[in-house]
């Protein structure tokens, strides 16, 4: 059976896509731009790490499906202070001030359309993780040569 590895991309669907990309982009600093390519519908997206994070309109999907809760996203920054900062000047309020859990430091907010999305200035030791899993050719880029070079 074929394991699963990687994240490859968070998708929202929104009844009001523009706005939620403008808060994304002008607020939270998500360098998202507009997108549309094959058959897809005209969206908006950007890269953020190894991973594609986009916004669709609903009539993008079949399913036509949206709702909210059900998936919280967090996003990594490398500056906790400095983005709580920015979101507040912008008139956002965090739904609590930043913790430190041990591993990583947090705060949240809701967007627009009310999803739960926390942001996380992790740890040295999540990114001693990362470099280990480079080290040991596990991460993505590593795993793509290697079955790449097995076919």
């Amino acid at each position: 059976m074929e394991q699963i590895e990687f994240l490859s991309a968070v998708l929202i669907v929104s009844p009001h896509p523009a706005r939620l990309a403008e808060f994304y982009r002008e607020v939270v600093g998500v360098p998202l731009q507009d997108e549309a390519h094959g058959t897809s519908r005209a969206h908006y997206g950007c890269n953020l790490g190894d991973l594609h994070f986009a916004i669709h309109p609903l009539k993008t999907f079949p399913d036509r499906r949206h709702g909210v809760g059900a998936v919280k996203l967090a996003l990594n920054v490398f500056d906790l202070k400095a983005l709580v900062e920015r979101l507040e000047s912008k008139g956002v309020r965090p739904l609590y001030p930043p913790q430190d859990t041990g591993f990583f430091i947090s705060t949240a907010i809701h967007d627009p359309d009310g999803n739960y999305i926390e942001f996380t200035q992790m740890c040295d030791e999540w990114f001693s993780l990362l470099e280990e899993r480079r080290r040991s050719r596990l991460d993505v880029l590593s795993r793509w040569k290697a079955v790449k070079g097995a076919s």
